[in-house]
């Protein structure tokens, strides 16, 4: 029998086992008739994680050098790359300065050859982060009285790189990344919305010029962009039979960061309905949403109420009554 017609044979079996299998990816095919990878690595997360340092880690082994690397605006340079795993760590000549973007150029390959090019920012690494918390919010602000957040502060410490979302980190509307600003236990720290910063809280910062989500949505605090979740807020004035789609949250947007906010554990019962949120039926410009004083703090809309009118409290203790309609 002819060498072709023994090849035939063998073969076969192989493609009647493979047309009796239900559809594999495409990446699963190659690797049965090829025995070779031909997909390439896929970068999952990048972070500071010291003044000089940062990591990048990916879903498979991967190899690195520092000449593959490059920070394009010539403000700082890579030492070396030392790729362990699925991680590489990046050393740099000068440090990473808190709540600011250090941008990098690189090249990976994997086990087998193939490459990933990628551009990302790595912000800087805060070496002594407050301890915050969410502490009291506006969202149907008008000109005089404006939407804000107010966050206080538990333990002292520099701002630099913490960030406000309206929204969370991977759906948002605004995002107000803090610049380097001490702060001490106690101090009320106010993000204010609209054209321009009034100037009437002792510390307060711009968050941009669009305001709040009036009705529904979440507010969530990181420790930097992107980074790890300090604490968030649901609020709303649905019910889950308030429509038919998108859980009763009203828009798709909205039941995505509720999605997000359940996976990140900050808020509680679960699953997250809208009636799980803070009820904003009675906020107003100057009835906020505050934290209730001496309540503890357990991620659920127990933890707040609505001040009475005109007792908005940004940038000193909150109010303890309540509003009754």
């Amino acid at each position: 029998m002819r060498p072709s017609t023994w090849k035939i044979l063998l073969l076969f079996p192989l493609f009647v086992l493979l047309s009796n299998c239900e559809a594999q990816p495409q990446r699963e095919l190659f690797n049965v008739l090829a025995g070779k990878d031909h997909q390439g690595p896929v970068l999952l997360g990048w972070h500071a994680t010291g003044t000089h340092s940062a990591r990048c880690s990916f879903d498979e082994f991967v190899r690195c050098d520092a000449g593959k690397i490059v920070c394009p605006d010539g403000t700082n340079a890579v030492l070396s790359a030392v790729a362990f795993e699925r991680e590489v760590e990046l050393t740099f000549s000068r440090p990473l300065v808190p709540g600011k973007r250090q941008e990098i150029r690189a090249r990976v390959t994997d086990m087998v050859g193939n490459s990933l090019s990628f551009t990302v920012g790595i912000w800087g690494y805060n070496a002594n982060p407050p301890e915050l918390r969410i502490n009291e919010f506006v969202t149907k602000g008008s000109s005089t009285n404006p939407d804000r957040v107010e966050l206080y502060v538990k333990q002292g410490g520099n701002l630099a790189g913490i960030t406000l979302y309206d929204g969370m980190s991977g759906s948002f509307d605004s995002e107000c990344i803090l610049p380097a600003f001490a702060v001490s236990a106690g101090d009320h720290v106010v993000i204010e919305y609209g054209e321009r910063l009034r100037g009437i809280h002792p510390i307060e910062f711009w968050g941009g010029e669009v305001g709040l989500g009036a009705n529904n949505g979440v507010i969530s605090l990181y420790d930097a962009p992107e980074g790890r979740i300090i604490d968030a807020v649901l609020y709303s004035n649905r019910t889950s039979s308030s429509d038919e789609q998108y859980g009763g949250f009203g828009t798709k947007k909205v039941q995505q960061r509720a999605v997000l906010l359940q996976e990140s554990g900050e808020w509680k019962p679960i699953p997250i309905v809208p009636e799980s949120g803070v009820d904003s039926t009675y906020c107003t410009a100057t009835r906020s949403i505050c934290r209730t004083p001496g309540a503890a703090d357990t991620d659920r809309a127990a933890d707040w109420h609505v001040v009475p009118t005109g007792k908005a409290s940004f940038g000193n203790e909150n109010e303890k009554e309540s509003y009754h309609p």
